[in-house]
């Protein structure tokens, strides 16, 4: 993009010519996000049509843990480092590529009944690793599409995609793994773990369950 915002150029065309070239300059960049594959050219240019160019430079703060989400975000160009604050002091990690998206937490804003209108808060902190392209679809956006194209968006297999793709349910995922390595390991070496307030290894076991799993996105991919 050149540092250039294209959108705002065409501001004041027709409104026919400045969806001919919405589309025209963001079709492309669309498809090239896993989760908008499975979408019909309909939902498409609703979602050409209001998506906006965002450009970060290197060591910015795209969003922090725990601020309101009011965007999602997909990167075209570019490396994002994902970081998340777990119990214990520990930190979870991870690289969002070019085609990667953040901000999903407002997939299941838009689902959920009763409507809240409270924005949700995002779980990690993301920031830039080397300057990037990306664009995005404002919170209020992103509802008005789920809302007239609910049907496509509650289906099964987009559900699978999106936690597939998600880096929340990744992180989520990752742990888990982790969680059920340890078990295995000490299991395997048959060294058992010592109890915790004088409790037994199950206990400790369910203890660390408890932890881990409690940070499980809570969405409507259930």
């Amino acid at each position: 993009m050149g540092g250039q915002d294209e959108i705002e150029l065409i501001q004041d065309f027709p409104d026919g010519l400045r969806r001919d070239i919405r589309r025209y300059l963001c079709l492309d960049l669309v498809k090239k996000v896993p989760l908008f594959h499975m979408l019909d050219d309909l939902i498409l240019d609703n979602i050409c049509d209001r998506v906006r160019p965002l450009i970060y430079s290197k060591g910015e703060k795209m969003i922090r843990e725990g601020d309101p989400i009011q965007r999602m975000v997909f990167i075209v160009r570019g490396r994002v480092r994902r970081s998340q604050g777990l119990s214990k002091g520990f930190l979870a990690t991870s690289t969002l590529e070019p085609g990667g998206f953040f901000g999903d937490e407002l997939l299941s804003w838009c689902l959920r009944r009763p409507f809240v209108d409270r924005l949700p808060t995002s779980s990690a902190t993301f920031t830039s690793t080397e300057p990037i392209e990306a664009f995005a679809i404002d919170a209020d956006h992103l509802r008005y599409i789920i809302d007239h194209f609910r049907y496509k968006f509650a289906s099964e297999r987009l559900k699978r995609t999106t936690r597939y793709y998600s880096s929340n349910w990744r992180t989520w995922g990752a742990v888990v793994i982790q969680l059920a390595w340890r078990r295995y390991r000490r299991r395997t070496k048959g060294i058992a773990p010592a109890p915790i307030n004088g409790g037994t290894t199950k206990n400790r076991l369910r203890q660390y369950a408890a932890m881990f799993l409690s940070l499980r996105p809570h969405d409507h991919l259930e």
